[in-house]
């Protein structure tokens, strides 16, 4: 992945005696980490907000009534 400039740049790696062109990718997913061209956190956070809200939707399923007590066993 290749941070920064816009330009038209091609990138080449030796691939056992011939040359391979990487590719052009916009985002990226490294331990758990979104990273775009920009570096721009809005991926990161909408994923991260995509998942707590399944997890608690998953609880509020399971658990009709539960009180602080009872929730905070769940989250610890």
């Amino acid at each position: 992945m290749h941070i920064g400039h816009e330009f038209t740049t091609t990138y080449v790696m030796e691939d056992g005696g011939g040359l391979k062109n990487l590719e052009a990718i916009v985002k990226e997913k490294d331990l758990g980490v979104h990273v775009t061209r920009d570096l721009k956190s809005e991926e990161q956070c909408t994923q991260s907000a995509r998942k707590a809200q399944a997890v608690l939707g998953m609880v509020k399923r399971h658990f009709k009534e539960l009180d602080k007590d009872d929730f905070m066993v769940i989250y610890n």
